[in-house]
C-alpha cells in the first residue's frame, strides 16, 4: 500500500466484510415506517408526532395493539418518524392491558437478586397478577426486580389494587423509568409474537 494510504489493507478488508455480511445489512422491519401518500401526509404526521400524542392502532380477533408515533434523529441530523414499541389490549365485557400468563410463576428479586414471597403468575404493561409465598401479608407498594429466564431483568414498582377470586394479589405498575417501561414493554410484545405468530409474520 502506498504509504499515504487512509487505511491499512486489514481496515479494507474489514470494511467489505461488513459491506456484504447479509446478517449486518438486515433492517429492523417492526420499527421501520415508509409514509406513501405524498410530503403533505408526511409533514403533518411529523408535526403531529413533535407537539402530541400520535398512535397507530391495529384491531385482529379480540386484540389491539397501539403504536406510538416517535420522531427520531439519525446520525446525520435528519428527522424520521418511528413506531414505537406497542401496547396490548384485549377487547371484552372492557378494553384492558393484555395478561401474559407465565407457564411458570417467576419470582420478583432484591437488588441482590435475592427471590422473595411475591411470585408473578400474570404480567401486563400496566400491572402483575401475583402470589404470596409464605406467611406474608400482601405489601401495600413493592418495588423489586421480574427476571424472566433468557431476559435482562426489569424493576418494578407495584402499588396493591386487589385480592382475586383465586386468591392472587393485582398490583398497579408504575414505573418512574422510561427504560424500564420500554424494557417491560419489548419483553411483552416478544411473547406476544411466540403466543400469535400469525399476527407478526
Amino acid at each position: 500500500m502506498p504509504r499515504n494510504a487512509l487505511l491499512t489493507q486489514d481496515e479494507l478488508d474489514f470494511i467489505q466484510n461488513m459491506q456484504h455480511n447479509p446478517q449486518l445489512n438486515l433492517r429492523d422491519s417492526s420499527s421501520s415506517l415508509t409514509v406513501n401518500g405524498g410530503a403533505q401526509i408526511r409533514d403533518l404526521l411529523t408535526r403531529l408526532a413533535a407537539h402530541d400524542h400520535v398512535t397507530i392502532q391495529a384491531q385482529f380477533d379480540n386484540q389491539q395493539l397501539t403504536f406510538p408515533l416517535q420522531l427520531v434523529e439519525d446520525e446525520f441530523n435528519a428527522v424520521h418518524l418511528r413506531l414505537g414499541v406497542p401496547s396490548i389490549f384485549e377487547d371484552g365485557p372492557m378494553i384492558r392491558p393484555w395478561r401474559l400468563a407465565l407457564e411458570t410463576p417467576v419470582a420478583l428479586e432484591n437488588i441482590r437478586g435475592i427471590p422473595g414471597a411475591l411470585w408473578v403468575h400474570e404480567v401486563s404493561f400496566k400491572g402483575v397478577l401475583v402470589e404470596i409465598r409464605g406467611r406474608f401479608k400482601p405489601p401495600k407498594t413493592f418495588a423489586l426486580w421480574f427476571s424472566p429466564s433468557g431476559y435482562e431483568r426489569i424493576a418494578l414498582r407495584g402499588t396493591l389494587q386487589r385480592e382475586t377470586a383465586r386468591g392472587l394479589f393485582a398490583y398497579r405498575i408504575s414505573q418512574s423509568n422510561v427504560d424500564e417501561t420500554e424494557r417491560l414493554r419489548h419483553f411483552i410484545l416478544h411473547q406476544h409474537r411466540l403466543a400469535h405468530p400469525h399476527v407478526h409474520a
